[in-house]
Parts: structure tokens; sequence; C-alpha cells
């Protein structure tokens, strides 16, 4: 179940609840850094009222954010359908899967 941002909370106070609250769920480190920084992100995202910056930050969160599967237990179901994870990356000093379209892996 996603854990949304109370309101005034800051970005690492959320993130430190938020990993905390996924790794009890059953997460790695890792992944639960993963899911709360897109909660973060998804939140932010929904209070932008103007419409062309709200398509703007749609954007920049489906490139972030592509090909990883932010609800997997492991690097096996990490990424989508028709992309896999070739170990870790640092995405805003955090690692997360690297996953790759399967043909450009081969």
């Amino acid at each position: 179940m996603p854990v949304n941002p109370k309101a005034g909370e800051q970005q690492e106070d959320f993130i430190a609840r938020c990993i905390s609250e996924e790794i009890s769920s059953g997460y790695e480190q890792s992944q639960a850094a993963a899911i709360c920084y897109s909660y973060w992100d998804k939140d932010k995202m929904s209070k932008i009222k103007d419409t062309s910056a709200k398509v703007m930050a749609s954007v920049a969160y489906n490139t972030k954010y592509r090909g990883i599967n932010l609800q997997a237990a492991g690097l096996e179901d990490a990424c989508w359908p028709g992309y896999e994870a070739i170990g870790t990356k640092d995405m805003d000093g955090r690692e997360v899967p690297n996953c790759v379209p399967i043909s450009e892996s081969k």
C-alpha cells in the first residue's frame, strides 16, 4: 500500500519513514528506496496545477523510472516486460535495478 507524504513533511523525513515501512513490508532496502522516491515524485507531480508543467513532470517521471517495476521484490521481477535487470545503477544517490530493453542487453 502506498505511503503518502504528510502535509509539510520534508523529503528526507518522508523517505526515511517510507523506507522503514516498505522494509517492514518485506522489500530490500534498495527496492524500498526506489519505491519511496517514486511516491515522493508522484506526490509532487499531483500538486502541479499548470497543464503543460504537469505533462512535462509526467514525461520526466516516466523517463526516470522507465522499465523499473517499483513493486518487485527482487531483481528477477524488477523490470517491466520486455526489459531485464543487468545489475543495479545509482539514481539520485540510491541504488535501483538497471533495467534495459532485452534487445539492447544481448
